[in-house]
C-alpha cells in the first residue's frame, strides 16, 4: 500500500504549468486501509498545487426518475469526484449529462454550460477544448476513461456515426427551480465504439501525452494539454471520420 508521503512525492514529481486542472479518476490504487477521501483529496491539492483551479466531471448517466438535480443527482465519474462536488466544489455546471464541478482562485473564468448539448457552443467543454490553460490529468486511467473532452471534437465536426438524442428530463437548477431549457447528447446511433487506443499512442508520439507511473505499485497517471490534443483530434478527425473508431476509410 502506498504511504501518504509516497502519494504526495510522486504527485509533486507532475509538473503543470497550466491554470486550470481537469481531473478523471480511479483511486483505487491510491487509497490504502487507513486512508480517507477527504485525506486524499488534502494530498492530490497540495501536491498538484493549491494555486490551481481544479475541474471534476461530475457526470450522471442513470437518471431516476427521469430527472435531474444541480444539487441532488450524485456524480457517478467515481468517489472522489463525488466527493469534490459534495464537499469542495463552489459550483456545478448544469447538463444532465456531462455536468463539472469547479473549485479555484480562477474559478469565476470557467463559464456556465450555456448550450443544450454536451460539447457544442456555449458549453463549458467548449472553453475547456479551447483554452490553452487548461491540463487533463487521467489518475489511474488511460485516454480511455481519462480523456472524456476529446467527444468535443466529434460533435464539432458532427461526425456521421452519432446523432443528437434529447433528454427529456425533468431539470432542476439554482434555488429548485425547473428548467425549461431542452437539453441533447450527441449520441451513437449505430454500433460502431470508440476505440482510443490508436489515438492514445499516436499522442504519445507526437508527445502530447505524457505517462507517469508509480514505482511503488505501477499506479499510472496521464498528463495532456486540452487544448494541444484538441487541436490534434480534429486534424485527423477531418482526414478520417471514423478516426476514434474501429473504422477507418479504408475498410
Amino acid at each position: 500500500m502506498l504511504t501518504e508521503n509516497q502519494i504526495f512525492k510522486n504527485l509533486k514529481k507532475i509538473k503543470i504549468k497550466e491554470n486550470f486542472i481537469v481531473i478523471h479518476s480511479d483511486i483505487t490504487g491510491l487509497l490504502s486501509k487507513n486512508s480517507t477521501i477527504e485525506k486524499l483529496w488534502k494530498i492530490i491539492f497540495k501536491g498538484l498545487g493549491e494555486d490551481k483551479t481544479y475541474i471534476f466531471p461530475t457526470f450522471t448517466f442513470k437518471n431516476k426518475k427521469n430527472s435531474w438535480n444541480l444539487k441532488k443527482s450524485k456524480s457517478e465519474s467515481g468517489i472522489l469526484s463525488e466527493y469534490f462536488r459534495k464537499n469542495i466544489a463552489s459550483r456545478r455546471t448544469i447538463h444532465p449529462v456531462h455536468s463539472v464541478a469547479v473549485y479555484g482562485k480562477d474559478q469565476h473564468k470557467i463559464p456556465n454550460h450555456d448550450c443544450k448539448s454536451s460539447f457544442g457552443r456555449g458549453s463549458t467543454w467548449e472553453w475547456i477544448c479551447n483554452s490553452k490553460e487548461v491540463c487533463n490529468l487521467g489518475l489511474g486511467l488511460n485516454l480511455n476513461g481519462g480523456g472524456t473532452f476529446c467527444h468535443y471534437s466529434e460533435e464539432k465536426i458532427k461526425i456521421s456515426y452519432r446523432e443528437f438524442k434529447n433528454l427529456n428530463l425533468s431539470i432542476v437548477g439554482k434555488d429548485n427551480k425547473k428548467i425549461k431549457k431542452k437539453f441533447s447528447y450527441f449520441s451513437r446511433k449505430n454500433k460502431i465504439m470508440n476505440n482510443w487506443n490508436k489515438c492514445e499512442k499516436d499522442l504519445i508520439k507526437a508527445k502530447l501525452i505524457k505517462k507517469f507511473l508509480f514505482k511503488e505499485n505501477n499506479y499510472r497517471i496521464i498528463k495532456m494539454n486540452t487544448f494541444k490534443v484538441t487541436n490534434f483530434i480534429l486534424k485527423k478527425i477531418k482526414k478520417d471520420n471514423y478516426y476514434l473508431t474501429n473504422k477507418n476509410l479504408s475498410s
